[in-house]
């Protein structure tokens, strides 16, 4: 009697865990969806800088065609009969290579724009184009200086900058911190002295005597693009500094921002008054001036550098604009902390 209630009592308890276990089963809940990470303010920050990093990359191309060209009708001109003028052709040589490298550096520019729109890291790319930005620079300075026949301060400084960009570059992109500190001393370094060399020497002035106020080696005008070689080894510096801290700061993309509306800048304005001058000794062609007595074909290659600096008006004014933007984003995060 007893074993049978013992029973009983089991088989009510077992149904009543049995219940217990059926009302404790989880039930299906909806979940919300997610905000988007990444705001609507972000999206047109990162589409504005495509635009501009790309147009910037196809006023490279299209602007340092028709000087490369210019180039080379300069060295078929010049004959191979004296010494002077084998140091000439030389030195129109390495400017005419350099063209080209700032071609290629163009299209590194749009590649690096489609990197950073879809993965926002271009780091890679980074590295390549400061290689190749100074091995262009390496090659104004020795043709600056052949053209020259002589080394003065803004040559050498021009020469000796590019290598030591690279150095820092290296130095910069290592996982050690400390190498990564050093590098960027090295660069701010660097940064000056190449800083002085593009105030200092027209470049263009010494293939080109035509009386034009020329934009410096990256199509700006001088003083503001002598102003953003010496602040972007800042900038990477600031970078590296606030990287090591427990979470990003976003003062740490003010200078990168800066030097966007600096460049912008320079690159609108150099471009604007390249592009009178072109026009203004254009329209005195036929009477006066450089290019009085020129074949149509080389009028025809100045028309078209003249024209294709609208791209850089184009890309100054999206700069400004990314910078704008940019400004807005870090506001509005340091706002939330």
């Amino acid at each position: 009697m007893c074993y049978i209630e013992m029973v009983g009592q089991q088989h009510v308890m077992g149904k009543r865990q049995q219940v217990v276990l059926q009302e404790q089963k989880p039930r299906f809940t909806p979940i919300l969806a997610e905000e988007p990470s990444v705001s609507r303010l972000e999206r047109l920050f990162k589409k504005v800088a495509l635009a501009a990093i790309t147009m910037l990359g196809i006023g490279y191309v299209l602007i340092n065609a028709p000087i490369a060209l210019l180039l080379g009708y300069s060295v078929s001109s010049i004959p191979i009969s004296s010494q002077a003028n084998v140091i000439a052709i030389s030195g129109r040589i390495m400017f005419l290579i350099a063209s080209t490298l700032s071609a290629f550096l163009g299209v590194l520019f749009v590649f690096a724009a489609v990197q950073f729109y879809e993965h926002g890291k271009v780091k890679g790319v980074a590295f390549l184009g400061v290689s190749i930005a100074s091995f262009y620079l390496l090659c104004l300075g020795v043709g600056s200086t052949l053209l020259l026949s002589e080394a003065n301060l803004a040559t050498l400084a021009l020469t000796t900058a590019p290598l030591i960009a690279v150095a820092s570059t290296a130095l910069y992109t290592s996982p050690n911190p400390s190498f990564k500190l050093a590098g960027s001393v090295i660069g701010i370094a660097g940064g000056s002295v190449l800083a002085y060399a593009i105030f200092n020497l027209h470049v263009l002035d010494l293939v080109f005597a035509w009386d034009i106020p020329f934009t410096g080696p990256f199509l700006a005008l001088t003083i503001l693009e002598s102003a953003v070689v010496a602040l972007a080894p800042i900038a990477a510096a600031a970078h590296a500094i606030f990287s090591h801290s427990k979470e990003e700061l976003p003062i740490s993309h003010v200078f990168t921002l800066l030097i966007a509306l600096v460049y912008g800048l320079g690159a609108l304005a150099g471009s604007i008054v390249l592009s009178m001058s072109f026009w203004n000794w254009i329209w005195q062609s036929p009477w006066t001036g450089p290019f009085y007595g020129l074949p149509d074909v080389l009028m025809n290659i100045i028309v078209f550098w003249s024209a294709s600096l609208v791209l850089m008006d184009i890309s100054g004014v999206l700069l400004i604009a990314v910078a704008c933007l940019g400004f807005i984003c870090v506001g509005r995060e340091l706002s939330k902390r």
